[in-house]
């Protein structure tokens, strides 16, 4: 029904309507599961990710694992690490890393010419706050409320 509603609609209109819906819904849940899990908690949590977020950027950007890819090191046994299968997958955060950067590299050209059509006719900061300041700022609140709520349902 809401393809329908978009096509009936014109397509400027009906999908701006959906996609205006689809943000109410999912704000009005947002807000439902940050009071029923308490906010206090919720905005504690909001406060210390980000610190950490920004205090940990550069070195998570540029981290490979470089040494666990070396396998065992001397004495490994003796701490109880003698198997590479105890110390997690070894290639695991070198291939995310590559890839993630690799992704954004490939798409950036895509991702950019989207935008700069999207954003025309507004100013620098009014593309500035739309493109990046807002969406990573709904970004971290919503990994917040929803990732925080199953972290203190997993402990509870």
């Amino acid at each position: 029904s809401s393809g329908i509603n978009a096509e009936y609609g014109g397509l400027r209109r009906g999908v701006r309507r959906i996609s205006q819906a689809c943000f109410i819904i999912g704000m009005f849940l947002m807000l439902v599961v940050c009071f029923l899990e308490g906010p206090e908690y919720i905005f504690n949590l909001f406060i210390q990710s980000v610190g950490y977020y920004v205090q940990n950027l550069i070195q998570l950007s540029f981290h490979c694992d470089a040494f666990e890819q070396l396998g065992p090191s001397h004495g490994s046994q003796e701490r109880g690490r003698g198997n590479l299968a105890d110390d997690g997958e070894s290639d695991w955060m070198n291939e995310w890393t590559v890839f993630y950067w690799s992704w954004w590299i490939a798409w950036s050209p895509f991702v950019g010419a989207f935008i700069a059509k999207i954003s025309r006719g507004r100013t620098i900061r009014e593309f500035i706050h739309g493109s990046l300041t807002a969406p990573v700022l709904y970004s971290f609140l919503w990994l917040t409320v929803f990732g925080g709520s199953g972290i203190k349902m997993e402990r509870n």
